[in-house]
């Protein structure tokens, strides 16, 4: 008999029996427990049945009668074999059922897939094979590790579950018993993972390669959510590539590697939720959000003998010089008026002017306006009122634009200037500086995939480079030949003092922005519970203000950095001396040569 006959048959069968009405309260007790599970989420359900005659049993029946889900049919059908790839994205629920606890147990290697939850019925469990039971769940735990097996005693009508924390078997009242097992881990050792990152540390002891103990916001959720569900914090050492990543061989590095190979069971340091090019790991909900920013060298601080030319930017310098012109044509045509209508002079000069003084005239009010405007004093004042009222309201533009060019002046003393730095993305591919990248995984997505040229270009500078005692940021601080990759937070934590002692300059143009979580193998049993805490440490806002307290201490603990305090001149008084005036001199010593070169011109002539 084909397969698809087998099909129809057992949906005509099925059809009779709930024509006929025959089902009883067990049926009901099932349906509360396990139709809520079956509806959560988009998933296939697949029953494995040993022969037609299993269409008989209710519970089959009341599986086939699910419309939240893809049934799947096999009778008398093997199972792949567990060396078949696993599909990781699709969801799939399995359903066996068996004589006796032996026979399930020559299945163990079946039940390999930890997507979705098994569906065991035994039709019958003596109390001599009881113990047979909870022994074929502990090795399911112990091997395969995973506990997501519903074990349905059809005789019995229950349904029971295996907790491995406190290693028994318990019954399983509806649909959230499998979460009340994973809500308290009544101090079961879970393997942890944590590093040096931005929002922790790790002490540890080399000599044994223990960890002592870890620090940071990351930290705090670990012992929050181990408080909460009641588990021990195992950290295991670290690897030398923290983060990690996928390499040219196939191979997995870091924490991403180890949480491939499920040799732990979360990683409690913030890891991009992004690809891997793994579909081995998951994420938690995303705890926080932060920027991938680039970095290069501190451009060079301006002599301070030019300090006064760079103190004003070039927008007020043009204004100025167009204001002085611009007073000096406008005294020029108020003089042409009075002139023109014959005003009377305020003074007894001679108001016969020949026309060959004209060009004197204008001369003069030329250098007269910019004696005005530089705020020296005027030698003789105008014979006219309209010019006199232009010279007073000239002296008070002067005194605001001689205030704000003294201001900056002062402020160019006080807070040292340095020539541009590159503010865009752009402007760093104009420069044609490498990119350094100390993680793998910057490489996969900062550039690549943009329409951007500029991103491409970019994206064909990134260097992998390793990251030993002399960290990434240390080295564009030093050499400034190249610019690196480095997180936002970063920059206002353990590397605020390059930005402070600039030393380095942080390009406002980031091209990335991430969304981070904690890592977790997949599947994992601890994903639910681990969520819910989070979520409700989140909501409160705890894990904001642990970084506000993070920040907090270290802006304070900058001061401790003696490059830091240096820069500042702590316990020094600003003293000026001829340095800090140096442009003065050479605009003195400048004017002396050009007036005794006139003076000789002017002898030698006459």
């Amino acid at each position: 008999m084909s397969l698809n006959v087998q099909l129809i048959m057992l949906s005509l069968l099925t059809v009779t029996k709930l024509t006929i009405g025959q089902d009883d309260g067990s049926v009901d007790s099932y349906a509360k427990m396990f139709e809520p599970m079956l509806s959560q989420q988009e998933s296939t359900l697949e029953l494995h049945l040993r022969s037609m005659r299993d269409a008989d049993n209710r519970f089959v029946q009341f599986l086939l009668r699910q419309q939240s889900n893809a049934v799947k049919v096999h009778v008398a059908q093997e199972t792949p074999e567990p060396g078949a790839a696993l599909v990781y994205d699709a969801v799939v629920h399995h359903f066996y059922i068996y004589e006796h606890v032996q026979q399930m147990q020559q299945h163990l290697k079946q039940f390999t897939s930890q997507v979705g939850f098994y569906l065991l019925a035994l039709e019958r469990l003596p109390a001599d094979e009881q113990q047979l039971l909870q022994q074929f769940m502990e090795t399911i735990w112990r091997v395969l590790g995973h506990n997501r097996i519903y074990y349905v005693q059809l005789a019995a009508k229950q349904v029971l579950l295996y907790n491995p924390f406190l290693q028994c078997v318990v019954l399983a009242e509806d649909e959230h018993s499998y979460e009340r097992i994973y809500s308290n881990l009544h101090g079961y050792p879970l393997r942890a993972y944590i590093f040096d990152s931005v929002y922790s540390a790790l002490y540890e002891d080399d000599s044994t390669e223990r960890p002592l103990r870890a620090t940071g916001p990351d930290a705090t959720v670990a012992e929050t959510v181990a408080k909460h569900l009641n588990f021990t914090l195992n950290y295991v050492w670290p690897d030398d590539e923290f983060f990690g990543g996928r390499q040219p061989n196939g191979s997995y590095t870091g924490g991403v590697g180890r949480a491939h190979r499920h040799e732990l069971d979360v990683i409690f340091a913030g890891f991009f939720i992004k690809d891997y090019l793994t579909s081995r790991i998951q994420f938690s909900a995303a705890v926080y959000m932060d920027d991938l920013c680039l970095i290069v060298q501190k451009a060079q601080r301006i002599p301070q003998s030019i300090v006064p030319l760079f103190a004003v930017r070039v927008d007020v310098w043009l204004c100025f010089l167009l204001v002085g012109f611009a007073c000096a044509f406008v005294w020029l045509c108020l003089r042409g008026l009075n002139l023109g209508l014959r005003i009377e002079c305020l003074t007894d000069q001679n108001r016969k002017i020949d026309d060959g003084r004209f060009f004197v005239i204008a001369w003069r009010i030329f250098i007269d306006t910019w004696v005005v405007w530089v705020r020296v004093n005027v030698g003789k004042f105008p014979p006219y009122n309209s010019e006199r009222i232009f010279l007073a309201s000239l002296c008070l533009v002067s005194v605001i634009f001689g205030a704000l060019l003294e201001s900056s002046l002062a402020t160019a003393y006080i807070r040292p200037l340095y020539y541009r730095d590159p503010k865009t993305l752009a402007e760093l591919d104009d420069s044609q500086m490498p990119i350094y990248i100390k993680h793998p995984a910057f490489k996969d997505d900062l550039f690549y995939g943009h329409d951007s040229a500029v991103y491409r270009r970019l994206n064909a500078k990134m260097v992998l480079v390793g990251e030993g005692k002399d960290r990434l940021i240390s080295m564009v601080a030093r050499n400034g030949r190249f610019a690196g990759v480095t997180r936002s937070a970063s920059l206002e934590l353990r590397d605020r003092r390059y930005i402070m002692t600039h030393k380095v300059h942080k390009i406002p143009e980031c091209p990335k922005t991430y969304h981070i979580g904690y890592v977790l193998p997949r599947p994992s049993p601890y994903m639910d519970a681990i969520n819910t805490v989070l979520l409700h440490i989140l909501a409160g806002g705890l894990l904001d203000h642990w970084i506000s307290e993070m920040k907090e201490r270290a802006k304070l603990n900058i001061h401790h950095y003696p490059d830091y305090l240096a820069v500042l001149g702590v316990g020094q008084w600003k003293v000026l001396t001829l340095t800090d005036i140096q442009l003065a001199f050479y605009a003195l010593a400048i004017g002396c040569v050009l007036a005794a070169l006139v003076c000789l011109l002017e002898f030698l002539i006459k």
